[in-house]
């Protein structure tokens, strides 16, 4: 019987080669287009005090910490999510910097489950956090960076949702406490059977008018038509502001130019007690699962002696990449082979490759490896599903499995002085 402890705990995997190039490409183009915005890097300890994260989680989430006890006896829990650290710090080591602050980060956090588990335990994230801006311009300004930021890992198909937790707040007020919390976790799983059921059997809990109104809110989808029918339903001050910062948002979404990857979604409903706003999701094509989520919780800071609206999103690298693969994106790396006596040339060539952006990997052929003037014969075969290849003979001879790459190798030759033929 093999031992468990030489296999991996469940929920967590491994990654190598080409898959772990992959992903912290992903995980670098995130957090430079992060930068390119003006969000600084933060890095936060992989545990927490529990109480830090009860400041922010549901009851039902709480329950899912992995929990430890540090030297002292005191209950610590691996970060569930990444929100809540950074808070911590915007009012403590950041606490008398001005706002607003404009933080970003890439991290794993962790989550557990209550007997079998139903998803990864351990969550490779990157992320940003405006933090010190109430208006929908700060809202605008996370999603269109959401947007350019997937753009930039290579994700074309995809869309974001957006939400608003004041207007759902606002709907469910006249409910019993109880009663709320079911519907909640019912949008949460995006179970619409599950809530007309809980709706159906709940028929004295509100004015009839007001129990349709809640049955339809979670079906208005769409873009300013949808903002209209929300409208019908506002029946209290809260959901009507609410109609208004979608409005607003809207607007400033169009001057991004990013409104065209954008919808309302009257029923989007995230899993984390701190959201009091706007809200979003966004969604890949090629994928079943949310890529990204955040939202606007104006009220967190405030958890830690620094009241300070805010507003912030996720991404979920490991969801990108799957997406990818879906997609039949990658990161190509290039093979560079080389025979005897062409090595000097053969790194110098890899050199200049890299210098332009190219991932090679420079390799000596042995004899073993017959090549002839016909080119690559017998046990050799250098193909990579992932990139192109090239191979430098002796004279200064390139043969490629891509003309692009055959003539980009050329000229570096030519360049570094050496006579070559093209071959492909």
């Amino acid at each position: 019987m093999q031992s468990d402890f030489i296999e991996r705990p469940i929920g967590t995997r491994d990654y190598a080669g080409c898959e772990m190039t992959r992903k912290r490409d992903i995980e670098d183009r995130l957090i430079r287009e992060f930068e390119l915005w003006g969000y600084q890097s933060v890095e936060t300890p992989l545990f927490e005090y529990a109480e830090t994260f009860a400041r922010g989680l549901h009851r039902d989430e709480d329950e899912r910490l992995l929990r430890l006890f540090d030297r002292e006896g005191r209950t610590i829990a691996l970060r569930p999510e990444m929100t809540t650290p950074v808070a911590r710090v915007a009012a403590t080591l950041l606490g008398s910097e001005t706002l607003p602050l404009r933080l970003c980060y890439c991290a794993k956090t962790y989550n557990g489950r209550g007997g079998r588990v139903q998803g990864p335990v351990e969550v490779p994230k990157a992320g940003v956090e405006l933090i010190g801006d109430s208006g929908t311009d700060a809202d605008a300004e996370i999603i269109a960076l959401m947007v350019d930021s997937l753009r930039e890992t290579g994700l074309t198909e995809f869309r974001f949702a957006l939400g608003h937790m004041g207007f759902v707040q606002a709907l469910f007020s006249v409910l019993p406490p109880e009663l709320r919390t079911r519907l909640r976790h019912a949008l949460i799983a995006k179970d619409l059977v599950a809530y007309d059921a809980i709706l159906a059997s709940e028929t004295q809990s509100a004015p009839a008018g007001w129990l349709e109104a809640l049955r339809v809110m979670p079906r208005i989808r769409g873009g300013v038509d949808a903002i209209e029918q929300a409208r019908s339903i506002a029946f209290v001050e809260a959901a009507q502001q609410a109609c208004d910062e979608w409005q607003e948002l809207l607007t400033a979404l169009s001057e991004h130019e990013v409104a065209d990857v954008v919808h309302l979604d009257l029923g989007l409903c995230l899993d984390h007690e701190y959201y009091t706003g706007i809200t979003i999701e966004g969604y890949a094509d090629a994928l079943g699962q949310p890529i990204a989520y955040g939202g606007r919780y104006d009220a967190l800071l405030a958890q830690f002696g620094r009241p300070a609206a805010a507003t912030g999103c996720v991404v979920h690298v490991e969801r990108v990449l799957a997406a990818l693969d879906e997609e039949g994106c990658g990161v190509p790396v290039h093979r560079l082979y080389y025979s005897a006596g062409t090595r000097s040339v053969a790194l110098a060539v890899g050199r200049e490759l890299r210098l332009l952006g190219h991932r090679v990997a420079v390799t000596s052929v042995t004899p073993e490896q017959n090549v002839d003037e016909s080119g690559l014969v017998d046990t050799w075969t250098p193909t990579d599903p992932s990139g192109a290849w090239a191979f430098l003979a002796a004279g200064g001879t390139v043969t490629a499995s891509d003309e692009h790459f055959a003539v980009v190798c050329q000229e570096i030759v030519r360049v570094l002085g050496q006579e070559s033929d093209l071959r492909c």
